[in-house]
């Protein structure tokens, strides 16, 4: 934990801290690394990170904290259900980011619990029993990303120093933050059905596939040869290191055709 005049942030400890975290992007794990890395700079009680894309929608990305478990999913679901549209740190901001590879990250100024409406600051702060918050927002074009830090009441409020001691690391945690949702979205969409094997029910012969594939059909006139190849086999159901053996090219080829396809 940091004093006043000291920090541990820098530290031979707190770099390994921040390398661990790093190793867990994209992974459950990711989250008690996060909340292991910033409580060793300051006492954090609650994390909470949503995601409000630029159609008006907000999703939850992830929570820790020392709350019961299913508090939190309350917590979630209610703030996703609505009440973001009430919270006053997510008032437009200033410029929006117009460069799909630019991003910006905004610490947002200490906002005491008066500044939420009685509603608001009842289900989120008296019926829990949290008191204060930290936040940041990463902005890109399509999305911010809003990163809150809690303490409890027993806890007590972040005191001036803590403040500015988690100031300092929010950017490289808000970052981390970026990189494992992206990572963590990356995985999910590898999770979801292959959209040219749901269109064929399973046990259809190597025939019937070639046929589908014909170069006549409309839906896969575009294919080359070799697309075509890689298709035929996916529908048969080889995984793509089998299609790499098979044809005998490197599988990063595979996956090329298979997203060309």
């Amino acid at each position: 934990m940091a004093t006043d005049d000291i920090s541990i942030a820098g530290s031979e400890d707190w770099l390994f801290k921040l390398n661990r975290a790093i190793c867990k992007l994209g992974r459950t794990e990711f989250e008690d690394s996060l909340f292991d890395l910033v409580n060793a700079v300051v006492l954090v009680d609650h994390c909470a990170v949503f995601i409000n894309n630029n159609d008006g929608t907000t999703a939850h990305l992830f929570t820790k904290s020392k709350l019961d478990e299913e508090i939190c999913k309350s917590l979630a679901n209610a703030y996703t259900a609505g009440f973001y549209a009430r919270d006053p740190n997510l008032a437009p901001l200033a410029e929006s980011v117009t460069d799909p590879q630019s991003t910006r990250i905004t610490l947002l100024p200490h906002t005491p619990t008066t500044a939420y409406d009685d509603s608001y600051r009842a289900r989120f702060f008296t019926d829990t029993g949290l008191i204060d918050k930290v936040s940041s927002l990463l902005q890109t074009r399509q999305y911010t990303i809003y990163c809150s830090f809690y303490r409890l009441k027993n806890s007590g409020r972040f005191r001036e120093a803590e403040f500015i001691e988690l100031s300092r690391i929010l950017p490289i945690l808000t970052n981390l933050i970026f990189k494992h949702s992206r990572l963590a979205g990356l995985k999910e969409q590898q999770k979801k059905p292959d959209p040219i094997i749901t269109q064929v029910p399973l046990g259809r012969s190597g025939d019937a596939s070639a046929t589908l594939l014909d170069s006549e059909n409309g839906v896969f006139a575009h294919l080359t040869d070799r697309e075509r190849d890689v298709c035929l086999r996916i529908l048969q159901g080889y995984t793509s290191e089998a299609i790499s053996l098979e044809l005998g090219v490197a599988i990063s080829t595979i996956q090329t055709y298979r997203k060309r396809a």
